[in-house]
């Protein structure tokens, strides 16, 4: 039998009827696998070897012994190895070398859960070191790209014959260590699948979107990390990561790390009411949303329940006025005149602190930045401009900035200890990443603090309650 990768898919030529995982493809009367089933077949053959393949030159076809009798040719491997030690003389971390050992136990597969500031990308470093073969590593965001490519330069550009490759962001560039984006892996996945005996994905909660479970399952990859501070998924598709990467075989929260390794903290959860005007519209509106989806019974807390919803809205003219009522009153508890109030408070009392204030979208961190005179960043800022804000920030220039979303994961932020969440979303994930700005520790190792100001007897409340459940405990105020 004859293994060949062929357009993100394995031909099996010459295959008996009893390969596992194969189904016959008419088009060429040969059967047919996921590429990510490859060291599978391996293993099912008898012939995979753990030790890195370093048996025979990454340009030789090999033809390894099966149990029936049956050579099995292994055509489809198309990475070569890798002789790698980090140029960053950098002792791991107790938990760092923990979660490699438990990786390496598990036969270089699975996931590694840390919290944002705990030191994933070193994780990764060295795990493409003892890999000891070529390296695919996926990023979200093309910041966090750069971010990548910088590191690996530093770590491993002197040991390598061409420069770390860069797919994505107007580069095309592939070599033996790449860094891409989803967006990018998942349009070339099909052609490079077979280049590479490592893949690395970070911030891995996104891989199971349909789009992006491609690039898995497209590339023959045997060994595989997934790097993540938010592994669940509210949806419940998290369960296609085990398949797909590997079961999680190393886990810490952030309570654990807090003090030794991250800086201790403390949450703040604070009030403020709507005025008189503000309370009148607000109860207005939300009646209206309310009354809609309790004659329907929509289960607004499962995805379900709340695709049923929006599925409603877009032919009901009831169910539309509804869904506008929802985000009128929405609006309402997230600029609540008060939360601006407190907000003043907060900035004059951490005066001599870094801190960064989040919202839930760019217009609301628009008008803080003019009322406050706080440099901001949105997805609409171009990468010079951000790059110089949190250089400025870093060396202490600035020492406030107000954000959206852009800030939440996928950009090296500069420590800070405080930090204000003035609106957000239902997510744990979210609430888990924004905690895990301020948590990077310091030379002062001061507490940070994250504060969190909700209008109440507003929607806020629950999701407030949402979010923050099984992340970690607040103090009232």
């Amino acid at each position: 039998m004859k293994l060949e990768f062929d357009d993100g898919t394995l031909l099996l030529r010459g295959a008996p009827e009893t390969v596992p995982y194969a189904e016959w493809d008419d088009r060429v009367d040969e059967y047919r696998a996921q590429a990510y089933r490859y060291r599978a077949l391996l293993e099912w053959a008898g012939t995979w070897d753990d030790s890195h393949g370093q048996e025979a030159a990454a340009d030789e076809q090999r033809t390894l012994q099966q149990g029936f009798e049956q050579s099995i040719e292994d055509a489809a491997r198309g990475y070569p190895d890798l002789d790698l030690t980090p140029a960053l003389h950098i002792e791991p971390r107790d938990y760092q070398q923990a979660a490699l050992d438990a990786w390496i136990d598990h036969g270089r597969q699975g996931s590694v859960v840390l919290p944002t500031g705990s030191g994933k990308t070193f994780l990764g470093l060295q795990a493409i070191a003892d890999a000891g073969v070529s390296a695919l590593i996926v990023t979200p965001t093309i910041d966090l790209m750069n971010q990548w490519h910088a590191t690996l330069t530093n770590a491993f550009g002197d040991q390598l014959l061409e420069p770390i490759g860069v797919l994505g962001g107007g580069s095309h560039d592939v070599t033996a260590i790449t860094v891409t984006t989803y967006d990018s892996a998942y349009r070339y996945i099909n052609e490079y699948g077979d280049q590479f005996g490592l893949l690395v994905v970070d911030e891995e909660h996104h891989l199971p979107a349909p789009t992006y479970q491609q690039i898995p399952e497209m590339t023959i990859a045997p060994y595989r990390l997934g790097l993540t501070a938010t592994y669940e998924r509210p949806d419940g598709k998290h369960e296609l990561l085990e398949d797909l990467i590997g079961p999680i075989v190393y886990q810490e929260d952030v309570d654990e790390l807090a003090g030794e390794y991250l800086s201790e903290y403390e949450t703040i959860h604070m009030s403020v009411e709507l005025t008189a005007d503000e309370r009148e519209q607000y109860d207005e509106e939300y009646q209206l949303y309310r009354d809609y989806v309790d004659s329907h019974e929509f289960d607004l807390w499962k995805e379900e329940g709340y695709a049923e919803f929006l599925k409603r809205t877009s032919y009901d003219p009831q169910g539309r006025r509804a869904l506008v009522a929802k985000q009128r009153a929405e609006r309402l508890a997230r600029t609540a005149e008060k939360k601006l109030d407190t907000l003043d408070t907060l900035i004059k009392r951490h005066h001599d602190d870094r801190a960064i204030i989040f919202t839930a979208n760019n217009d609301f961190a628009y008008d803080i930045s003019q009322e406050f005179i706080v440099p901001c960043i949105t997805h609409q800022t171009d990468t010079e401009e951000r790059t110089e804000i949190l250089e400025r920030f870093r060396t202490g220039e600035y020492s406030m900035l107000v954000t959206s979303q852009v800030l939440d994961e996928g950009i090296d932020v500069p420590a800070a200890n405080v930090g204000i969440i003035l609106s957000g979303s239902a997510s744990k994930r979210q609430y888990a990443q924004r905690l895990g700005r301020i948590l990077r520790p310091t030379d002062d190792r001061q507490p940070a603090r994250l504060y969190e100001i909700i209008a109440e007897e507003t929607m806020e409340t629950y999701v407030s309650q949402r979010r923050r459940e099984g992340v970690t405990t607040s103090a009232d105020s």
